[in-house]
């Protein structure tokens, strides 16, 4: 297996072009924390870094034994060798991540066909979520979730008079970026600004997506696999914390002990529904147009001072911070703790325990 953190996938799936410069943020983190994989690499894997050496460092401040072998991005193509292919694992399948793996020499036959990443890339398009997800999952007691397309700065401004307080996102975005929370009872202080970046939003990417504002308790997210044979496998619960919708930190610990955490807002019971329902929908809307790691947001909202549960905030088909909070969790044998990035002269993967 040969692993690769591409941590821009998203925002290379919302540009969509074939000479995608990544933001230096996303760069930087790519360099910083390129030794992620690692931590779920098995005997045998492969990790392909920007630097190899600080990567080893990084990695060795966690306390982990490393399993697999280090290798650089210049020495890709004799890694993933035509006449001995493996199984190619990155954070996200994208046409940028495609591009750079050609000029780097490597085979396009080891790479997925085109049209398997252009149905990764319309499937992570939050409408299609709102779609074939949502819906399902609204079917379930004490729930609460809608979604509006929306594909002109006119019809946003007329439903922003209407619904109040909202939530507007890009269709492609992630970690906070190209999310906007707006209020109809002061227009004047953004409507220049809002107008400008709505109208390039829907430019580049052809509508926005229109949420009510809910007042949330709690961050929590399911994570999957599935096999891109129609099977998906639930593969635990992530419990954590956004700041202005961007991901700040996780908790570490047991399945048993996340779901105590959550019981003060919503029951194992709940949870347990909200787990086998997703699953199935996922199966059937997925079958075998995806093959990987992916992750559902979801979160505990008061409505009315009653609780409720949001099933589908946002589907991840990619690898999450969830997924790394669940492969650090099966390493450690002390729990809890609190993984977080933190960011000094550059980005760090901190692991502590809990105040």
């Amino acid at each position: 297996m040969i692993h690769i953190f591409n941590p821009e996938h998203d925002i290379a799936l919302g540009a969509h072009v074939e000479q995608f410069t990544a933001p230096h943020a996303a760069r930087q983190l790519r360099h910083d924390l390129g030794f992620l994989p690692m931590i779920w690499a098995e005997e045998g894997d492969k990790v392909i870094v920007e630097d190899v050496e600080a990567a080893k460092e990084a990695f060795r401040h966690l306390g982990l034994k490393a399993k697999g072998s280090w290798h650089s991005w210049k020495r890709i193509a004799e890694v993933l060798d035509v006449r001995q292919p493996e199984e190619i694992d990155p954070w996200g399948w994208d046409q940028a991540l495609f591009r750079r793996m050609t000029k780097a020499g490597v085979s396009p036959a080891l790479l997925p066909m085109p049209n398997r990443m252009e149905a990764i890339r319309q499937m992570s398009h939050r409408q299609w979520a709102a779609e074939h997800v949502l819906p399902a999952m609204r079917r379930l007691p004490n729930t609460v979730g809608e979604v509006t397309t929306v594909s002109n700065v006119s019809c946003l401004m007329a439903l922003l008079h209407d619904h109040g307080r909202v939530v507007v996102k890009a269709p492609w975005s992630s970690s906070g970026r190209g999310i906007r929370y707006l209020d109809g009872q002061d227009q004047a202080s953004y409507v220049a600004p809002m107008h400008n970046w709505a109208r390039n939003v829907i430019g580049r990417q052809g509508c926005l997506m229109l949420e009510p504002y809910y007042n949330k308790v709690s961050d929590f997210a399911m994570e999957f696999i599935s096999d891109g044979r129609g099977t998906v496998r639930y593969c635990g619960l992530s419990v954590f914390d956004t700041r202005s919708g961007a991901y700040t930190a996780s908790i570490l610990d047991t399945e048993e002990d996340k779901a105590a955490r959550l019981a003060t807002w919503i029951s194992a019971d709940q949870l347990i529904l909200i787990k086998e329902q997703l699953t199935m929908v996922l199966a059937r809307e997925l079958g075998n147009s995806y093959r990987g790691p992916l992750g559902v947001d979801m979160m505990v909202v008061s409505v009315d001072n009653k609780l409720m549960v949001h099933p589908c905030v946002e589907l991840n088909l990619r690898r999450t911070m969830g997924h790394v909070a669940l492969a650090l969790t099966r390493r450690f044998k002390v729990l809890p703790k609190i993984m977080s990035i933190v960011y000094t002269d550059k980005y760090r993967l901190k692991i502590e325990a809990p105040l």
